[in-house]
């Protein structure tokens, strides 16, 4: 049986973006997207509750989401993180954004 406890519904997504985790920032991909948090490709494992920020663009915006979040859970292939939370136009962004996705 699945777990979810996610408040936000996801969005399958490839999004360009930049996190900066342990003081080093690294170019990323977003594969997945919610007003929560994301899923992004990654290469290495990080530990649960590491603190990082991470800035990506959407087209619905003129300027980068930027936003401090949380490593929720993470594997060798991807690591989830949720947001601290999120700006109202960046969530009016965002969800201008998913509308074209649902459409789409």
């Amino acid at each position: 049986m699945a777990d979810n406890r996610r408040s936000s519904t996801r969005h399958a997504v490839t999004l360009a973006g930049k996190i900066a985790i342990f003081g080093n920032t690294y170019d990323c991909t977003i594969v997945n997207l919610s007003l929560g948090g994301a899923q992004i490709a990654a290469s290495a494992k990080q530990p649960m509750g590491t603190r990082c920020n991470i800035a990506f663009k959407v087209p619905t915006l003129e300027h980068d989401i930027e936003v401090g979040a949380t490593v929720r859970w993470s594997d060798d292939k991807s690591v989830g993180i949720q947001f601290d939370g999120l700006r109202a136009r960046d969530v009016w962004g965002l969800n201008e954004y998913f509308k074209q996705l649902s459409a789409g």
